[in-house]
């Protein structure tokens, strides 16, 4: 498990950003007392989900995120005649 924190410094857009300790750069944790822990979570959606309860803008920090490969696309199930 990873330890998660939130940032009190928000985005033009109010957001707030959720840094993974182990996986975010340092530039993320800027100066002591500028993060909140939120605890140990299995991954980052858990940890956004909590902070969410208390910011409703937090969101996962861009910097990072895992890449998201796009899901893929599925076929189409074509719909058959009645007999």
């Amino acid at each position: 498990m990873a330890s998660y924190f939130v940032a009190y410094h928000a985005s033009p857009f109010g957001e707030v950003a959720v840094h993974d300790r182990v996986r975010c750069p340092p530039g993320c944790f800027l100066r002591e007392g500028t993060t909140e822990y939120l605890g140990e979570f299995l991954d980052a959606a858990q940890a956004v989900a909590v902070a969410r309860l208390r910011y409703a803008h937090a969101r996962g920090c861009r910097e990072c995120e895992p890449a998201r490969a796009p899901a893929p696309l599925l076929p189409l199930a074509m719909p058959t005649a009645p007999a």
